[in-house]
């Protein structure tokens, strides 16, 4: 092993144990982290040893009350909502990865490249971004989700499409700031294309505050997705879906509180969680923070 590598080693390992020790001072990201491994090992695990199918139609039990036999109570048709409330997990957490992953990915790299190329490219770019940003987000949606269908994937599709332009003005702007650093200046005069620039010197240095939104927008996208759902705009009845549950469940809540309570509830739980997780992220990698 060279001199150097140790080196490198020995930095990692000091970087590392200073991330764990500002963890340990932050008890809302541990709370957050902690929420956010729980959940996870509920609706990807426990399903494995749950031999109850969420679709399961019993009508000798339905509407029942929470107990021993169905901790979540049960639905109109008998569901037992604990196994629906986990499956339906899957589907509302795979929906914020989903979109996170589509419009941090797109609007990450066509802000890099506006940022990078500049001149007439970036002009027309931000200007479209603009005209998309000045129409409310919410209303946008909606509008995209109704013209698209009522479908699961094309709420996830107007989310995301509604989510790029945030992810361009914020990449472009950490790209901004970056390019006029003298490593890339010293990249460029001795030959660099753009791309090479964006690959080897912009990318990595830009990507904590990227990280940072897209831990805040996964729990965003799971409480749009839900919204869309509730209103009929998304996931559609029979699927176990949090926001589609809660709709449903609205016609009982009287007297059948928990059909949208635990659906609900997990809903509130998991956009939390992310938001404690991603408010932690942004102390730990935000420099301004180190001295406080």
């Amino acid at each position: 092993m060279s001199a150097v590598e140790p080196a490198i080693v020995n930095g990692a390992g000091a970087r590392g144990g200073y991330l764990l020790h500002r963890l340990r001072r932050s008890p809302l990201t541990l709370l957050g982290t902690g929420m956010i491994v729980a959940i996870l090992f509920a609706v990807l695990l426990l399903p494995f040893f749950i031999t109850t199918n969420p679709d399961h139609i019993d009508l000798a039990a339905r509407l029942a009350s929470p107990s021993w036999a169905h901790w979540f109570g049960t639905d109109e048709v008998g569901r037992d909502i604990f196994t629906r409330v986990l499956y339906g997990g899957r589907i509302s957490i795979g929906v914020g990865f989903f979109v996170v992953a589509v419009s941090a990915g797109i609007g990450t790299l066509i802000g890099a490249l506006t940022g990078v190329i500049g001149r007439w490219v970036d002009t027309v770019v931000m200007r479209l971004m603009d005209v998309v940003m000045s129409v409310p987000s919410l209303v946008l949606t909606l509008a995209l989700a109704a013209a698209l269908g009522p479908s699961l994937w094309n709420a996830m599709l107007a989310i995301a499409l509604v989510r790029i332009p945030a992810y361009v003005r914020l990449t472009r702007g950490q790209t901004l700031s970056l390019r006029e650093s003298g490593y890339v200046q010293a990249a460029r005069v001795f030959g660099a294309n753009p791309w090479q620039l964006l690959r080897w010197h912009i990318a990595a240095n830009a990507m904590p505050p990227i990280i940072v939104q897209a831990t805040l927008d996964i729990g965003n996208a799971i409480l749009m997705a839900s919204a869309l759902s509730f209103i009929g705009l998304g996931a559609q009845p029979p699927t176990a879906e949090w926001g589609a549950m809660v709709a449903t469940g609205r016609n009982y809540i009287l007297d059948q509180w928990w059909y949208s309570a635990f659906p609900g509830g997990a809903i509130l739980c998991t956009a939390a969680a992310f938001n404690l997780l991603g408010d932690g992220l942004r102390d730990l990698l935000d420099p301004r923070q180190r001295g406080r």
